[in-house]
């Protein structure tokens, strides 16, 4: 054994030997001065050739090293969801569990998967107009994820799917079933109702349009009552939540660039026009429309002022379905 290993040794010096020699007859010694130069020629030539992505046509890069910027641009649906995470992060900072509330719900948290769904299936592109609602109802957007969301609407007109777990504390008179609630949302049956009779198809509705909620929050009293972001009686959190929520409302306008934004209720049309002059944005029109809900007075006939609304202001031809539909 001994033997075999001394072998082993003395042919591996003996094979080193022969490739020092045959790289000194074929390329000579070089000296010490002239591996200087060669270092400091590399080290120039890296310093002028520089292949980085932001000096590169795409014509001059491989398909291995793919040039970002310009055969990947962002994806409108990518920028709001990642907008709506980073709200939620915001938000989670804040304590709003004080009288009267009791239990709050982020249906963008437990309810991301159909919310999801909803942005990268309708708002793939900018929009000509943006309808604005307060928060989430408890029977629609805290069940289904999306705004306005009767179950049967976004069920079967919408045609949204997605798991829906349930809040970290959830409130027993309001129990979160998702999209098997068998609970009417009124003021989503009224809003997609009355849409879908003039546009016959989602599509047609989301080719201009798209429906946010300037506030994802739900709050709630100990018994399930609806606590709206107006009545929260901590002036402090109140102008805290209004503002972290209007931050990312008009990073929102910056992305998706509308011409028009439609108030759905007078809390949202004050809070809106308030934001619009702080920050003094002047391109873009505020109109109201009134709210959906049957709890409003004299709103038994809504469709009709949604009508009237959509007529006067010469926004019908927005939603009525293309030449052939």
């Amino acid at each position: 054994m001994k033997m075999l290993k001394s072998f082993y040794n003395f042919n591996s010096v003996y094979i080193i030997g022969i490739i020092r020699m045959l790289r000194k007859k074929l390329f000579g010694n070089p000296s010490t001065n002239s591996i200087k130069e060669e270092n400091k020629r590399r080290k120039t030539d890296d310093q002028t050739l520089d292949l980085s992505v932001k000096n590169c046509e795409v014509a001059d890069i491989s398909k291995y090293f793919p040039n970002l910027d310009k055969l990947a641009p962002v994806k409108v649906e990518d920028e709001i969801i990642r907008l709506q995470n980073e709200l939620n992060k915001v938000l989670r900072t804040l304590n709003f569990k004080a009288p009267p509330i009791a239990f709050v719900y982020n249906p963008l948290e437990y309810a991301l998967r159909p919310h999801e769904n909803y942005v990268r299936k309708f708002c793939t592109s900018k929009k000509k107009i943006i309808f604005v609602g307060m928060n989430p109802g408890p029977y629609g957007m805290c069940q289904t994820g999306v705004p306005f969301g009767d179950p049967k609407w976004v069920k079967e007109w919408l045609k949204i799917e997605g798991e829906v777990f349930k809040p970290d504390e959830e409130c027993p008179e309001r129990k979160i079933l998702g999209l098997e609630s068998p609970r009417k949302e009124q003021s989503g049956n009224r809003f997609w109702g009355y849409f879908a009779s003039i546009c016959n198809q989602p599509e047609e509705f989301f080719k201009h349009s798209y429906v946010y909620n300037f506030c994802p929050l739900a709050f709630m009293k100990k018994d399930g009552c609806n606590v709206t972001p107006n009545e929260i009686k901590d002036a402090q959190i109140r102008r805290e939540l209004e503002n972290i929520c209007g931050g990312c409302f008009v990073r929102l306008l910056d992305l998706l660039e509308p011409d028009i934004i439609i108030s759905i209720g007078s809390y949202v049309d004050k809070k809106i026009k308030d934001l619009f002059k702080t920050h003094n944005i002047t391109n873009i029109n505020i109109l109201c429309l009134p709210h959906p809900s049957p709890r409003a007075l004299n709103n038994t006939n809504w469709a009709e002022k949604a009508e009237h609304f959509l007529t006067t202001n010469d926004l019908k031809h927005y939603f009525e379905p293309s030449d052939g539909q």
